[in-house]
């Protein structure tokens, strides 16, 4: 249908003006001259030893024709409906004498918020297959359900790897990894969402403050426009991650020995 190929135009517009730019976009994302899946070359002595045991290739392509595109996608329409999403600062009514704070949420907002949040949980499920073909390819003995990306890291800090991929993917994990991806993946999953922390920092905006004073409206007005930079930037570190793992599995993994 016309609107469906005309919204996936406007999508591609939206990308290319943003700089997105993920795992399946062969044509524009090299890694040492190799896009994604010829980079995986690098690798071949694990996947050959691993696909008929683990099938390390369903986790690569998960991360590359999957997760990778869906983080694309996500931030896309995200930086989309951002324009015509409610700002804070301009909803203020002057009513009997009083700046007033409205909140008359637009499709456009709910919209944002909702790819938001998928965002973040993408973004968690990348490095959580990255985890697991870490896993695999290095042969640790930890428990199926006790696989993830951090316990992962950890784990193969203690194996006397010297390695600067491993370094980058330690320093990623304790940074940004630690203190905003999955900090907020876990309050969004499994406490409050994006929409509705904002909407209860709106009402306290007012409701613990001095009629007229905006300065609560103004941060949290702040901190909106910043998810889809910082966002954008995790997407970013997204696509070193995968280069980091590959590479420090061709050098480390031991099926490449």
């Amino acid at each position: 249908m016309k609107f469906l190929t005309d919204y996936e135009d406007k999508l591609t517009e939206v990308a290319k003006k943003e700089g997105l730019i993920c795992l399946d976009d062969f044509e524009v994302l090299n890694f040492d001259g190799k896009n994604a899946l010829a980079f995986l070359e690098l690798i071949s002595k694990t996947r050959l030893s691993l696909n008929t045991l683990g099938n390390i290739d369903l986790l690569t392509h998960d991360l590359i024709n999957s997760i990778s595109p869906d983080i694309k996608f996500s931030l896309a329409n995200i930086y989309l409906y951002f324009p015509s999403a409610n700002n804070f600062l301009k909803e203020i009514k002057h009513m009997n004498g009083q700046d007033v704070p409205t909140y008359n949420r637009t499709l456009s907002d709910r919209r944002f918020f909702y790819y938001i949040n998928v965002a973040f949980e993408k973004l968690y499920n990348f490095w959580d297959r990255v985890g697991d073909t870490l896993a695999m390819a290095f042969k640790l003995e930890i428990p199926e359900k006790e696989i993830f990306f951090g316990g992962v890291i950890d784990k193969l800090c203690t194996l006397g790897i010297e390695s600067e991929e491993l370094q980058w993917l330690k320093k990623f994990k304790d940074s940004d990894y630690s203190t905003f991806l999955n900090r907020l993946r876990i309050k969004i999953v499994h406490y409050r969402q994006k929409d509705s922390y904002f909407f209860m920092e709106w009402v306290n905006s007012f409701t613990n403050t001095e009629p007229g004073n905006i300065e609560l409206l103004v941060q949290l007005q702040k901190e909106k426009e910043e998810l889809p930079v910082l966002l954008k930037e995790q997407f970013k570190l997204t696509n070193i991650g995968f280069e980091k793992m590959v590479k420090l599995i061709h050098f480390h993994g031991p099926y490449e020995k």
